[in-house]
């Protein structure tokens, strides 16, 4: 009886899953989850309620002779971790060698940072002939503000000052004079953009011949040969448009790596000069505290650097800088 019970067939068992408009609350507790739960729980009622009772059977006039070696604060018991604090010659050396560490890494930053701009400044012409002194960088390129922003930092591009602006703006507009042969072709050029038109004008050379009102002998060769010589322009201008975007390609790739550099060696010069304020504050003689919170622009603020910078605040969440001054003493 018991095989036929077996052999016949039986409805599978299927578990219940949480509803459509419930599926925010996540996936459906089942029983061995409450379970789980429950036990998790009730164990630790158990040791609060354990702890309790020890707490109202303490004997207040317990003592140990290991009560005089421990201490406490508030009427709580602090135990000490075990960690011996080191002296301060020793701690001093340490930081020492955190500091060369830190300056070395940033020296090989630095040669790198300098690799990367001598590449920028031989594709100067991508950048456009009159961007290297700060003025009408954003009408002969397509850099975006990111990467002007990015050339700034680095100092291969001059920020425009405030005298070049108010020049610019006294300056009287230039004006672009474009020769054209017939009335429809000034009016096409008239509507096309001043960057087109360079573009789109034939140069002497390359205009053909002209066309005088009788018929030239051998116009059918030297149609075929048009048409080859249109076709090499044509490929050859398919290479330079090629050459343009890979060098915009390669461009785009070195500013993100320098500035990836420029940010790195910037967090590298404050991690040296904190090391450098603990070091010294670690030293004899009394400190004053001046500033607080501040950011030296460029790459003022080390003995090892070139250049000054202005100083400005900054967010307290990326770099805590501090000023101090020290007593004046007297020199044996």
């Amino acid at each position: 009886m018991s095989s036929l019970r077996n052999s016949l067939h039986r409805r599978n068992h299927k578990e219940r899953s949480q509803l459509a408009h419930r599926s925010r609350l996540g996936i459906l507790e089942k029983h061995k989850d409450y379970v789980i739960r429950a036990r998790d729980y009730h164990s630790k009622q158990d040791r609060i309620t354990r702890l309790k009772q020890k707490a109202s059977q303490r004997n207040k006039d317990e003592f140990y002779f290991a009560m005089n070696r421990q201490r406490t604060e508030g009427g709580v018991h602090v135990q000490e971790r075990g960690n011996e604090a080191l002296p301060i010659d020793m701690v001093k050396v340490l930081k020492s060698q955190d500091e060369n560490y830190i300056r070395t890494t940033r020296l090989a930053g630095l040669k790198k940072i300098d690799r990367i701009k001598a590449q920028l400044s031989t594709i100067a012409d991508l950048l456009g002939s009159r961007t290297l002194d700060g003025n009408d960088y954003g009408e002969h390129n397509d850099l975006d503000e990111e990467e002007l922003e990015i050339l700034h930092d680095a100092g291969i591009i001059a920020r425009p000052s405030t005298t070049s602006r108010r020049s610019k703006s006294k300056r009287p507009a230039p004006k672009h004079i474009v020769f054209a042969e017939s009335e429809e072709q000034a009016r096409t050029l008239a509507n096309m953009p001043r960057a087109a038109q360079s573009h789109d004008v034939p140069s002497p050379s390359v205009r053909g011949p002209s066309d005088l009102g009788w018929k030239v002998a051998g116009d059918s060769t030297k149609g075929k040969k048009g048409r080859t010589q249109s076709s090499l322009l044509d490929e050859a201008g398919q290479d330079v448009a090629e050459r343009q975007q890979e060098a915009r390609e390669h461009r785009s790739q070195l500013l993100k790596e320098l500035s990836a550099r420029l940010h790195r060696d910037q967090q590298l010069r404050y991690a040296e000069r904190e090391l450098e304020m603990q070091k010294l504050l670690m030293g004899k003689g009394g400190s004053r505290k001046l500033a607080g919170v501040e950011k030296v622009d460029g790459e003022d603020g080390d003995s090892e650097d070139e250049g000054r910078g202005r100083r400005e605040k900054v967010d307290e969440k990326t770099w805590k800088p501090r000023v101090y001054k020290w007593r004046v003493e007297r020199k044996r």
